[in-house]
């Protein structure tokens, strides 16, 4: 009995086991096709949402075919299409499967890692191309030189595998570190004019002293801590600049509450007054000081009877720990804060500047952020309030002269508005192959400084092929990005740094001699470059001028009719042009330039008679009088295509009363071949962050009426009734001019 008892209950618990697992196995089997429903289910409903977009878009979508056309179209776009591409998918999806996991897992933490790191220094648009390239070479190389290893190299295929590898990876790291390649220009022959002054950049007759001025407890610059040679104060920046980060006070030993004043002064011996000069520096590594790096302008300029200070700002650079928000603005105030230090220096009879700087000559010249910083500086000065918020005194008003920006930047705003300024002198420097501000953003500054006559000011710009933007500092040198992106810089055509600081100590010079101190023999270098051609290195110039004597009657800034001028009493007409609109001239990228002219373009073989000409209803009055002693002035830039080396030539005709006086712009001066320019050494880099291998320049012309006389000595320039440019000659072309004007010539 109790056998029997034992055996019924023996088998009731194994009734309930197995109930149990066929309960949990139905359970089981009910979950996984319900997941397996649900996952399928998801993926038919993204293919539906898919399609459903597709055909939405047809019913907006008109091909000429009619309505029910225009919508099959993109129904068969839809479901077949969306359809095979999902099968694709999953055929690929099945291959990657079957990819050992640690391919896969490398592959996306290196692909992540590698954008991650690229983004830290640009754009994303701008750097996965480089990413991808980066990836590949590692993936196929690796390839290469992995199977012989894991294989043996005793067998043939991976002996030439290792081989191909080798090559490949020396290959690889040769291009990386070789400097790169020449570029292709059409060598345009320009004969120098005589020089009607001595080389600027030559030694003056000071002998010079140097020194250096400080907080005298600098942690990282022993020039300006213990070694100082003059205390100096410090400053609360704070309003101005934030983001001062604990890892940057760190570093320093302050905070943006007690910026110092740290300069370094060359100065000439002797008794003065002596105009004042300050240099300041861009954005480059805070731990890599920049201020070092313009000794070659201190000691010329010095010699030369200015007190020069290159302004130590290298706490608003950046780091390994971050930027600093609204540095332009900081750069600008500290600058005048060093105005402010040194006029009290100039008070004080122990110091080496008591009596000795002109307060009322002041000069600023600034590279990169700083040639943006000395603008605004110069704004800053005749402000009573700061713009950004009106809370905050300014109390500068010094009479500062002249600015010169080399390579500068140009995006800060005040009150969203663009800088501008009257009637201070402005000297512009930038080269054609700056890997770090690409476009010549300081053409739209120039733009903004108006000479209205009530000063003598000056303005000039000098465009330099191939001229990067670090060999301005020494400190910097060819670099003009950081590493490892400086690997992929093409700098086999670049002018030596010593040729591009020849080039800069000319031109700064130059612009202060004749602004400062008052030497109007240098003006004309800056009109014409020619009459520097002796004096520097051998490679493409092109130049813009401006000075009061300039009246413009056609800047094409007033409206979008192209039949009309500035002038009211001037229309225009033209014929036989492939191309003739007006707008806005282009940067190598998409930035706005705010500068507006007619484009016009020509083919000999299309017509021989193209022209562009500007009618007269009643004769130029003053300032816009055509005299005997006066120049047509205008700018132009050559727009031909990257691959198109060939000299663009048109002719300029003067009309009175049915009679010509014609000259032929190439006996002035050449209109430059564009200047194609390749940053780097991979194209994939190069799209993406420079993009278009060309960018207009302007060159200023200014034909003597002389020459208009020479042609036809019986053309009455009080009566011109037509200005005329002829595109009559065998070469074809696309040109953009802007600013056509007189200048009154003494």
């Amino acid at each position: 009995m109790d056998q029997e008892h034992e055996y019924e209950r023996s088998r009731k618990k194994a009734h309930k086991r197995r109930l149990i697992k066929t309960i949990i196995t139905k359970c089981r089997y009910s979950i996984q096709s319900f997941s397996k429903a649900t996952w399928k289910g998801s993926s038919y409903g993204a293919i539906f949402i898919t399609m459903l977009l597709i055909i939405s878009m047809g019913f907006d979508f008109y091909s000429g075919l009619g309505r029910a056309v225009d919508i099959g179209i993109f129904i068969v776009i839809a479901i077949p299409g969306t359809w095979l591409a999902v099968k694709v998918g999953t055929i690929s999806t099945g291959y990657i499967k079957k990819l050992p996991s640690l391919f896969l897992a490398s592959i996306f933490v290196s692909g992540f890692a590698i954008i991650y790191t690229l983004d830290q220094y640009r754009e994303l648009d701008h750097i996965l191309p480089l990413a991808y390239t980066l990836l590949g070479v590692g993936i196929v190389i690796g390839g290469l030189v992995g199977y012989p290893l894991t294989k043996g190299v005793r067998k043939p295929v991976s002996f030439v595998l290792l081989t191909i590898g080798i090559i490949a990876s020396g290959a690889f790291f040769y291009w990386l570190f070789t400097p790169g390649f020449e570029d292709y220009r059409s060598q345009i022959a320009v004969e120098p004019l005589s020089p009607v002054s001595s080389n600027p950049a030559g030694s003056g007759n000071y002998s010079v002293q140097t020194f250096t001025y400080g907080s005298g407890t600098d942690k990282q610059r022993i020039d300006f801590g213990k070694q100082v040679d003059l205390t100096s104060q410090s400053v609360n920046a704070s309003a101005l600049i934030g983001e001062w980060s604990k890892a940057r006070e760190w570093f320093w030993g302050f905070k943006d509450t007690n910026v110092p004043l740290n300069g370094r002064v060359w100065m000439p011996e002797g008794k003065g007054e002596f105009p004042l000069v300050l240099i300041v520096h861009g954005n480059h590594k805070m731990e890599d000081f920049s201020d070092e790096g313009y000794a070659y302008l201190g000691e010329l300029l010095a010699s030369r009877g200015f007190i020069t200070v290159s302004v130590d700002e290298n706490f608003l650079n950046s780091s390994w720990s971050g930027g600093v928000a609204g540095d332009i603005n900081g750069r600008a105030w500290i600058l005048l804060q060093h105005l402010k230090q040194i006029e009290s220096f100039n008070q004080k009879k122990d110091t080496p500047f008591y009596q000795k700087v002109d307060m009322n000559e002041i000069a600023l010249i600034g590279h990169s952020r700083g040639g943006q910083a000395a603008i605004l500086a110069a704004k800053f000065n005749n402000l009573e309030r700061y713009p950004n918020n009106a809370t905050m005194r300014f109390d500068f008003n010094y009479d500062i002269e002249t600015v010169v920006a080399i390579a500068p930047t140009d995006y800060q705003t005040l009150s969203d508005r663009k800088i501008e300024m009257d009637d201070i002198n402005y000297l512009l420097l930038h080269g054609s192959y700056d890997s770090d501000l690409s476009e010549f953003e300081g053409d739209r500054q120039y733009n903004g400084i108006q000479l209205t006559g009530g000063d003598q000011a000056m303005k000039a710009a000098l465009y330099i092929d191939r001229a990067n933007h670090g060999q301005f500092n020494t400190t910097w040198g060819d670099n003009d990005t950081y590493f490892p992106f400086t690997l992929l810089l093409n700098k086999k055509p670049l002018l030596s740094g010593e040729e591009q600081r020849q080039i800069a100590k000319t031109y700064v010079s130059g612009f202060l001699e004749a602004t400062l101190h008052g030497d109007e023999s240098f003006k004309p270098m800056f009109e014409d470059y020619r009459y520097a051609l002796e004096w520097l290195p051998d490679t493409t110039y092109i130049n813009k001028y401006e000075d009061p004597s300039y009246s413009i009657f056609a800047d094409y800034e007033e409206d979008v009719d192209v039949t009309t001028t500035s002038s009211p009493f001037i229309n225009v007409t033209a014929g036989s042009l492939l191309q003739w609109y007006e707008g806005e001239l282009e940067y190598r990228r998409d930035k706005e330039r705010a500068n507006h002219g007619v484009f016009l373009k020509w083919n000999p073989s299309y017509s021989k008679n193209g022209h562009y000409t500007l009618n007269l209803s009643k004769p130029l009055q003053d300032p816009y009088a055509l005299k005997e002693n006066s120049e047509l002035t205008f700018t132009a830039a050559n727009l031909s295509e990257a691959e198109d080396q060939e000299s663009v030539d048109f002719s300029v005709t003067l009309s009175s009363n049915g009679k010509t006086a014609t000259v032929l712009l190439s006996d002035i001066m050449p209109l430059h071949p564009v200047l194609p320019v390749r940053h780097t050494k991979t194209v994939y880099f190069e799209e993406n962050r420079y993009g278009e291998p060309t960018e207009p320049v302007l060159q200023t012309f200014n034909i003597p009426m002389s020459y208009f006389m020479k042609d036809n000595p019986s053309i009455d320039l009080k009566k011109i009734d037509a200005l005329a440019f002829q595109f009559n000659q065998p070469s074809k072309g696309r040109i953009f001019i802007d600013q056509i004007g007189v200048n009154q010539t003494n």
